[in-house]
């Protein structure tokens, strides 16, 4: 992998985090989580991101 490739990997799956969390915050926010609850639900949906699925695409 060149280093431009690892870099776009890196950004996806970055992205890919940053929307599992966001998703997974606002789901737990509408069924009445606390806000606590609905950071840990954010977390735990950051650590099921499947890396070997993100797609990297320059």
């Amino acid at each position: 992998m060149t280093e431009q490739e690892a870099r776009h990997w890196a950004e996806a799956t970055r992205a890919a985090c940053k929307e599992a969390a966001q998703k997974a915050f606002e789901e737990a926010s509408m069924v009445g989580l606390c806000h606590e609850g609905a950071i840990e639900a954010a977390l735990s949906a950051i650590e099921m991101v499947d890396v070997n699925e993100v797609k990297a695409e320059p």
